[in-house]
C-alpha cells in the first residue's frame, strides 16, 4: 500500500490534514477523495470552540480494490482524539456511510494515527514554548510503501 499526505484544507472552519491510501502507485481517486472531504466537514462539530476542540484534525482516504474507508479524526480537550470511520464499495466511492465494523484500520491506517500522535504530544502537549497549533499542522508523515501480508 502507498501512503502519502495529500494536503491540509480549510473544511468550514477546521484546518485537516488529509492522507490517502492506496494499492498501487497511483493517489486515492479524485471523487473518493472529494466525498471525504466533504463527509469529514459535515462530520466535523460545528463549532470547535464549544466542544473543547481545537479546529485540527487529520482525514485518511484509503482506496484500494477491496473498498474505500474514510477516517476523520479531530483532537479535543488538549489529549482525546475522536474519530468517524466510513466505507463504501470500490465502484461507489461516493456512497461513504458509517462503518460497521469495529476495526480501527489496518497498518497504513495505523502509521498515520501514531504519526499524528507524536506530533500532537511534540507540537502542543509538551512543547515547552506553548501550544504550536501550525507546527502540528505543519509536521506531516512522510510518504511510505507499506508492506501489507497478503
Amino acid at each position: 500500500m502507498r501512503l502519502a499526505f495529500l494536503a491540509t484544507s480549510d473544511l468550514n472552519g477546521w484546518k485537516v490534514k488529509t492522507y490517502g491510501i492506496s494499492a498501487d502507485d497511483a493517489r486515492p481517486r479524485t471523487e473518493l477523495v472529494r466525498a471525504a472531504r466533504a463527509l469529514a466537514a459535515s462530520e466535523l462539530p460545528d463549532r470547535p470552540d464549544r466542544d473543547g476542540a481545537f479546529g485540527v484534525g487529520f482525514l485518511i482516504v484509503r482506496d484500494d480494490p477491496a473498498s474505500c474507508l474514510v477516517l476523520v479524526d479531530w483532537w479535543a480537550h488538549a489529549g482525546e482524539l475522536y474519530q468517524r470511520a466510513f466505507a463504501a464499495p470500490w465502484d461507489r466511492p461516493g456512497a461513504l456511510a458509517p462503518r460497521s465494523s469495529p476495526a480501527i484500520g489496518g497498518v497504513c491506517e495505523l502509521q498515520v494515527t501514531a504519526h499524528e500522535r507524536q506530533a500532537w504530544l511534540r507540537h502542543v502537549l509538551n512543547n515547552p514554548a506553548g501550544w504550536n497549533i501550525d507546527g502540528y499542522l505543519a509536521d506531516t508523515c512522510a510518504a511510505a510503501i507499506v508492506p501489507v501480508p497478503v
